[in-house]
């Protein structure tokens, strides 16, 4: 199976069943869709609401509108499968990149050891060189070749 974590739920939120969700996914916003469907303690579920509230997500699951019967769902990590996302033959998802081949122009300099999302630049760690996972040094990302193209990283990744 192709499930992703995207978040946990650490509370309800009033008292019509509303979960209320933690998330530092990268796709949250595609992630927590109504229609979607998600995964909590083995059990499917679609979200048939949602929205952003003060950094959490506020969903509501199965039309539920009662919090007695969510309660028991507090605690619990949210995944989904990959393909809910519908992402396009360009777009990756950056917990996907490890171990991926990492080239410099053609030359196979190693693979990827680290990933590490943040808000400013996310990285990628490669034979103890972090490289930012933007424009100006990756090219091209390939999934289906696990391979990721870079360009302009001689000084990032030059020898002291």
């Amino acid at each position: 199976m192709n499930n992703i974590i995207i978040g946990k739920i650490v509370n309800t939120f009033g008292i019509k069943g509303e979960l209320k969700v933690v998330s530092d996914f990268e796709m949250a916003d595609r992630a927590f869709k109504k229609g979607n469907k998600i995964e909590i303690k083995n059990q499917t579920y679609t979200i048939t609401n949602s929205r952003f509230h003060h950094h959490n997500y506020l969903i509501e699951v199965n039309n539920i509108k009662d919090i007695n019967e969510v309660t028991h769902l507090i605690g619990n990590k949210i995944s989904i499968n990959k393909d809910e996302l519908k992402l396009n033959d360009n777009e990756y998802l950056m917990c996907e990149l490890y171990g991926y081949s990492v080239y410099n122009e053609d030359k196979l300099i190693g693979s990827v050891e680290e990933v590490t999302i943040n808000k400013v630049n996310p990285l990628i760690k490669v034979n103890g060189h972090l490289i930012p996972i933007n424009k100006n040094f990756i090219k091209e990302v390939n999934s289906k070749e696990k391979t990721i193209k870079c360009q302009n990283i001689d000084e990032l990744i030059k020898e002291v």
